[in-house]
Parts: C-alpha cells; structure tokens; sequence
C-alpha cells in the first residue's frame, strides 16, 4: 500500500504487480451488457448462445439450459473481461439463474441482484429476496426442470421455504462477503491458503510424491 506524508492513501497494490484504485466511485456494467460486448450477442437470444457455445467448445451446447449456458458463458468469457484494476459491480442478473431474487417490476427478466469484482475475484453478491410464494414455487419448479439428474439427485424443492412466505415472511435482502479473498486483496497474498486460518492439506501420501 503506498503511504502519503505516513497515511495511507486510497491505492492498495496486489501482489502480481498492478494497483487498485479505490479513490474513484466503483465501476457499474449490467450483466447483459458485459455478456454482449464479450460474446457479441444478446443473453436473450437462444439460437445465437447455442452457436457460440459450440463455437466455444462447449460439449453440452445443444441440450443444456439456456441460461445455464448464459451462466458458463459468462463465466468463462465476459467475467474475464471486467477490467483488474477498477472495482467493479455487475448489475441486473438474469432472473431465470437467480432464482431467490426479487425481479425489476419493468423487466421482469431481471433481477435485483449485483456482484462485486476486484482483481479477477468475486468479493461480494447480493440481492433483493423474492417474497411471492407462487413466483417463488415457480422458479424452484423451471431450476430443477432445468438441471440434468445428476445435480437433482442433491437438491429437492424446500416446501418448508415457499410455506414460510405464505404464512408472511416479511420483505428480505443479503449481502454475501467473501472475507478471505477481501483479506487476500488488503494482505497482497496470492493463495486463499495463506489467509484461512486452518486451511485443507493434502493427504500425506500425495504431498510425499509432489515432494519426491
């Protein structure tokens, strides 16, 4: 961290080299138009994401979920893209991959949801929570239509949630912090290892052989 006259200033430096400023007001991009400049199409656009799915080596292009495929996509082509050294929300995911979250009243397709970058991490998500019962029974139905057996063998529709709404769950919201990656970017350390306190070892046996 660079220091004025002994006070710190607003850059703090990450420990592969380039800066981050946070004097400036964070960068703002919605979901889409970060999936569009990335990807060259409209998350919208089912017959475009197919093509450029395949176009991308993606396997499972013509019978995967279409906002799944939205979802890998952007993971793999337009989060990359979210420049390293601004702070960055991302704002107005999509609803149909959001499916706790309050939609726009005028887009319905939207949700109000946004996520933090900074130097190629998430560091934060959070949203408005969804407190229609029935829209709310809904999306959980399209989810786990959406997903292939193997992932619904591990999930099944929490009836006791969408009961809790209708017998007057009160209007929510949340912020999801990861505060080892926060520690990560304040501490200049490349490993989430080296900030947990108890971190995951290898097997003994495995850390022999990467040591022999």
């Amino acid at each position: 961290m660079r220091k004025n006259n002994g006070i710190p200033n607003a850059l703090w430096y990450v420990s592969n080299g380039f800066a981050i400023d946070y004097e400036k007001p964070f960068d703002r991009i919605a979901y889409g138009t970060l999936f569009e400049k990335a990807l060259g199409c409209s998350m919208f656009d089912e017959k475009a994401i197919r093509a450029k799915a395949s176009e991308l080596g993606f396997g499972d292009a013509e019978t995967k979920n279409h906002w799944l495929l939205v979802s890998d996509l952007f993971d793999a082509n337009a989060e990359p893209k979210i420049e390293q050294s601004r702070p960055t929300f991302v704002t107005d995911f999509p609803s149909a991959i959001s499916p706790l979250t309050r939609p726009h009243e005028n887009e319905p397709a939207l949700s109000y949801r946004w996520e933090l970058f900074v130097a190629d991490m998430e560091i934060a998500n959070a949203y408005t929570e969804l407190n229609d019962p029935d829209l709310q029974l809904q999306r959980f139905t399209e989810q786990m239509d959406g997903a292939d057996d193997e992932v619904n063998a591990f999930r099944s529709l929490d009836e006791d949630f969408i009961h809790a709404l209708r017998v007057g769950m009160p209007p929510a919201g949340g912020l999801g912090l990861g505060i080892d990656r926060l520690v990560m970017l304040l501490t200049g350390m490349e490993s989430i290892r080296d900030v947990i306190l108890f971190p995951l070892m290898r097997p003994q046996e495995q850390s022999d052989e990467i040591g022999s």
